[in-house]
């Protein structure tokens, strides 16, 4: 069946899917011109992963600026390849944290703009070469630190050898990583063994849908224009809403935002339907249209 709308589709990826496995599962329903997801989670994690479709894929780098919320579980006494419970138990230790106010006192370190080395069992490219490829062809190949950025985190329970936490961070960030690293600080190891990303900029895991119900696709979309919580909104009668469409040009007298800080605007048309943003061209000083969803 053709699909010929746009906008974001927000699943609660199951355990044991890959992010593709989500996106073939659509596609096996429906066409469409376009379809992708914005942000991978691994098989063993659940949770929110935005699908866009159609026009709306335009709109992934705005993704990634999003923060993300994580509740996740760390087991202390054991390291695997992976980091997390796919991989092969590669060592374990009898040293386990007894005290929460120790393991408390640790986590200032891992807050704010830090270096992390990624999984060597990951997606990101070396040389061209995905590193979970080396890994897999046991290729030694020497992982590189990265800055990432670490909102806040809250630990939600403590019983041993189990710690869980809510972690809110900036794309780039490896729970697995840190459910290492953050063992490692205590003299431990450990594993991550659950994982659920709660929250991706404003959306809620309750914003979710079962890919079951995949059949509902249409009421479970949201509107592109919903991720634009702080823009400023503009209802274009049909004449502007052609003129928008043919790619035209807008003052700010015609607009009548002089007093606009030059931010982009959600542009909506009569029917209340985003068709997309206008962006302030300064060299030009004029709105011309950005990322049309027709």
């Amino acid at each position: 069946m053709k699909f010929n709308e746009s906008g974001i589709l927000l699943i609660n990826k199951p355990i044991n899917w890959t992010s593709n496995d989500v996106i073939r599962q659509i596609k096996s329903k429906y066409q469409f011109n376009k379809i992708g997801h914005a942000g991978t989670l691994d098989p063993l994690a659940s949770g929110i992963l935005p699908i866009l479709i159609n026009d709306s894929t335009r709109y992934f780098n705005y993704f990634q600026t999003f923060k993300k919320s994580y509740l996740a579980e760390i087991k202390f006494g054991m390291s695997t390849s992976t980091y997390d419970l796919e991989g092969d138990v590669e060592e374990t230790t009898d040293k386990i944290p007894d005290n929460l106010n120790v393991i408390k006192e640790k986590i200032p370190n891992f807050l704010g703009s830090i270096k992390q080395v990624p999984p060597v069992y990951s997606a990101i490219k070396k040389k061209g070469k995905r590193l979970y490829d080396y890994a897999r062809n046991n290729e030694y190949v020497e992982l590189e630190s990265r800055i990432v950025d670490v909102s806040d985190i809250k630990i939600i329970n403590w019983e041993s050898p189990y710690l869980k936490l809510v972690i809110k961070c900036a794309s780039g960030f490896y729970v697995r990583s840190f459910a290492y690293d953050f063992a490692k600080s205590l003299n431990s190891l450990g594993v991550l063994v659950k994982l659920t990303r709660v929250n991706y900029g404003p959306f809620e895991i309750n914003d979710t849908f079962d890919i079951s119900k995949i059949e509902e696709i249409k009421k479970n979309l949201f509107s592109m224009g919903t991720i634009f919580t702080k823009n400023k909104k503009l209802i274009f009668d049909k004449d502007m809403e052609k003129e928008y469409y043919q790619g035209k040009v807008f003052s700010s007298e015609s607009l009548s935002l002089n007093l606009l800080n030059n931010e982009e605007i959600k542009i909506y048309n009569l029917n209340h339907k985003f068709i997309g943003l206008l962006t302030f061209d300064n060299s030009k000083n004029f709105w011309k249209p950005k990322n049309i969803i027709r």
